[in-house]
């Protein structure tokens, strides 16, 4: 229910961005967080009759989910000078991640020690603290988040924004519905698939398999951990740093690097799972604990791999968003449309995941979706401008340019044809 709720509203967050502005998605959004988890709470604490609550509670967190994520994605590209697309993102997804890090070990306390002497859950004074700072969120963000045309650039220029007028709201979703037809959102769709695609083999086949409960809390604040160094790394240090080409060449080899290590992760993946023989059904007995040593090492190092292939895949598809336009209007509408999409894939994987399909097979398609999405990605590479500007970047508005120019030359020939009846008159 949510994944599909994201996936429709997340389409439609770039034009509630425009319509709305960053303040009321942003609240409203980490309102939506706190209302889920506590009836995710009541349901399985209480009793079961809060179970269609929580059911609803998982439809409204996919709008509020599509908003929160619609203005971030937003604010983080639009925001950043052209240098600095790559640093806003990273920075985002090392303090992003930071939440997975403190809930792995949170787990990993909780499932350590003795089994008579686990804790059996959360306390409900801990779990109700995080609901109580999910609602903080919502109260800052709508006090303290400010409108994007008052956000001032670190070159001092003004973010150019204006909101669409509500009497517009049609006009908006034709944007949206063009996003459809757009060459470069149709090209990239393949990498915004496969961008989240493979969380249900990850932590379903590998860490979810292989591992008891505490080596799984200790994996995940791992993944983590190093999924939001890698990502600020990436993109501070190679796809904005300017000294090693210009930005065009910077996408073409980003592509190509980031390909290379993610391709690598299924490689690596493909041959432990066929040597060890595990999938579905069939894991390792007793799962393996992280004091297992050898045994112990490959299956971690392959799920630490996945941590860095994911964020080096996560960063790039944003970045490249961001190298396309410059513009907050579109990057909204862009950022929706990854977003959207993203979600009915990453709703895909989990459906085939809950219909029992081997990992196996999940895996071989993973590494599939990895091989396609390269190709019309790298033609996207190849189009992007070394320079932008701040409405719609060049390469994304040829049908707008076309129409200029077709306007103008129709204004041209008007001009002609009244100049000839002019001398004609004359004559006459």
């Amino acid at each position: 229910t949510l994944y599909a709720t994201f996936s429709i509203f997340g389409v439609l967050s770039g034009s509630l961005f425009n319509l709305l502005g960053t303040k009321i998605l942003m609240s409203f959004g980490a309102l939506t967080y706190g209302f889920y988890a506590i009836s995710v709470y009541l349901w399985g604490q209480v009793d079961d009759s809060y179970a269609g609550m929580a059911i609803l509670a998982s439809a409204i967190l996919g709008l509020g989910a599509a908003c929160l994520w619609g203005a971030q994605g937003t604010m983080t590209l639009s925001y950043a000078l052209e240098n600095q697309k790559g640093l806003f993102f990273g920075l985002f997804w090392l303090i992003f991640n930071m939440g997975g890090v403190m809930g792995g070990f949170i787990s990993f306390g909780l499932n350590s020690g003795p089994v008579e002497e686990r804790a059996s859950a959360v306390t409900p004074e801990t779990y109700f603290t995080f609901c109580g700072l999910m609602v903080a969120g919502s109260v800052f963000a709508f006090f303290f988040v400010i409108r994007p045309s008052s956000v001032v650039k670190a070159n001092g220029t003004a973010v150019k924004f204006e909101k669409t007028d509500t009497a517009e709201g049609i006009g908006e979703l034709k944007e949206v519905a063009k996003l459809f037809t757009n060459r470069y959102m149709l090209l990239l769709t393949p990498l915004i698939i496969q961008s989240n695609w493979f969380y249900a083999y990850e932590f379903g086949g590998i860490n979810g398999l292989l591992f008891d409960a505490p080596t799984r809390g200790l994996n995940s604040a791992l993944y983590w951990a190093i999924s939001g160094v890698s990502s600020y790394v990436c993109g501070t240090y190679y796809l904005d740093r300017e000294s090693l080409g210009g930005r065009r060449q910077r996408a073409i080899r980003g592509l190509v690097g980031i390909s290379a290590i993610n391709l690598g992760q299924w490689v690596y993946a493909i041959i432990y799972q066929f040597s060890t023989g595990y999938d579905k059904g069939n894991g390792p007995e007793p799962p393996i604990n992280f004091r297992d040593g050898g045994a112990y090492a490959a299956p971690m190092f392959l799920f630490m791999y996945c941590g860095l292939a994911d964020s080096l895949v996560q960063t790039y598809a944003y970045w490249i968003i961001g190298a396309i336009s410059n513009s907050p209007k579109t990057l909204s509408r862009y950022v929706g449309y990854y977003k959207g999409i993203q979600s009915f894939g990453a709703c895909l994987a989990w459906i085939i995941e809950a219909e029992g399909t081997s990992y196996r097979a999940q895996l071989m398609l993973c590494a599939t979706l990895a091989v396609i999405f390269i190709p019309p990605t790298y033609t996207v590479a190849t189009c992007v401008q070394d320079k932008g500007n701040d409405t719609d970047n060049e390469m994304t508005d040829m049908k707008d340019r076309h129409d200029r120019n077709v306007r103008h030359m129709e204004d041209r020939n008007r001009s002609y044809n009244e100049i000839q009846q002019n001398q004609e008159g004359s004559i006459i």
